[in-house]
């Protein structure tokens, strides 16, 4: 073997501990470089601060309110951020949404949104609850809560409605207008007490030899409710389901999983992406069988975050047919982080795909089927024959969802 002499060897030491010096350096600098900014911003955001704050206390004519400047404060800064679904709430909201999660809440018992002219409609009640013993029905209009009209309300409907989460056994007095089969509208007053009830997310039944699902939202009690409604539509002889997951605004995502594990076979579902490039799997199906038969799913603007999630994984995974409108597009992963005063902070923190890999986040997911409603109809004042009749949505559901003889039902 032929020696290196000790001058080349000391040499080719000395230019790599140079080299590495460099490198070392260079990223030592551009670290340094790095920070030097953050502290410049930093700097600069809270002089702004400084200085707007100065201008205010100087000349501001009247007394401020210190929480209430802090929470507008933060609340602005959540806002600047750019994240559509990042909020800052209070420790008493965050409890009401993880009350409201466990689908047992003490409440008045009926599903609520809001009017185009700014009342409240009702757009379900659950079965069993105090509503339903009251006479309330779906498609019903509340025009005044506690004798007080909904839009005199400071806050208006926002307002209105949080005194429909009250403790139990509280007496909530509702003026309805309702509206007849000949169009003249009668307004009837309820008197609603607050009384503990499972809420009720999944409703169905059969159309002629399809399985018709209806699921509202996600929670803790969806999926033995969704278990039990298809296992009564497929012992009753369902040959094909559709699923309706028209503005369902999603849930928890074990909840997601969880009912989306008993129409799948075992296998992952879907992944996360953060924001280090490192993708995990957040939802895997665990089940050795799965339900082997023609799906549909009809989708609309306000079907968001994880009910458009279960329609992507009936999609990739059960070759299911998509009907309606375009899907929202919450397509991030939130999580909730607890501040030391209790207060909420919300962020997406990754991406969301599924097997297909298509990341739907703000674009939506576009359905198969492009289909329209007719305007303006309340299909809950409508019975179930009528509002088929006119649903256009469910009729092209049921058209494509075509049961095959070599379709079955795995044991």
């Amino acid at each position: 073997m032929k020696k290196i002499p000790v001058g080349i060897t000391i040499g080719l030491m000395a230019i790599t501990a140079a080299v590495t010096f460099i490198v070392t350096s260079n990223v030592t600098l551009d670290m340094f470089n790095q920070k030097i900014k953050s502290v410049n911003e930093k700097q600069e955001f809270y002089s702004k601060l400084s200085e707007i704050d100065t201008y205010v206390r100087t000349h501001y004519i009247s007394e401020i309110d210190e929480s209430r400047l802090i929470e507008g404060m933060v609340s602005g800064y959540i806002s600047g951020v750019g994240d559509p679904y990042a909020e800052y709430i209070t420790a008493d909201e965050y409890a009401r949404r993880l009350s409201e999660q466990t689908g047992v809440t003490d409440g008045l018992g009926f599903g609520y949104e809001k009017e185009k002219s700014g009342y409240i409609t009702v757009t379900e009640v659950t079965p069993g609850s105090s509503a339903e013993e009251s006479g309330l029905q779906a498609g019903d209009v509340i025009a005044a809560v506690n004798n007080i009209d909904v839009i005199a309300y400071e806050g208006g409907y926002d307002e209105a409605v949080k005194l429909f989460s009250c403790a139990e056994g509280t007496r909530v007095r509702l003026k309805v207008r309702r509206a007849d089969e000949d169009g003249r509208s009668d307004f009837i007053d309820y008197d609603v007490i607050s009384q503990r009830t499972e809420r009720m997310t999944v409703s169905g039944r059969l159309i002629e030899d399809i399985g018709y699902v209806r699921i509202s939202s996600f929670t803790d009690k969806t999926e033995a409710q969704l278990k039990a409604k298809l296992d009564e539509l497929i012992s009753g002889g369902a040959k094909g389901i559709v699923f309706d997951l028209r503005s369902n605004t999603g849930g928890s995502m074990e909840s997601f999983a969880a009912s989306i594990d008993h129409i799948l076979g075992a296998g992952d579902i879907v992944t996360a992406q953060y924001k280090s490039g490192n993708t995990e799997i957040v939802v895997s199906c665990t089940e050795a069988e799965k339900i082997k038969m023609p799906m549909s799913v009809i989708i609309n603007q306000n079907t968001k975050g994880t009910a458009e999630l279960f329609a992507l994984a009936l999609r990739d995974n059960a070759q299911a047919h998509t009907i309606g409108k375009s899907t929202s597009g919450m397509g991030y992963l939130t999580k909730a982080y607890t501040c030391s005063d209790g207060s909420v902070l919300i962020l997406s923190e990754a991406v969301l795909r599924t097997a297909s890999e298509e990341d739907f986040n703000e674009t939506g997911i576009k359905p198969e089927f492009d289909v329209t409603l007719p305007e303006d109809t309340d299909f809950s004042t409508l019975s179930n024959e009528a509002a088929l009749l006119m649903d256009t949505q469910l009729m092209k559901a049921l058209e494509v969802t075509v049961p095959k003889e070599e379709d079955m039902i795995l044991p």
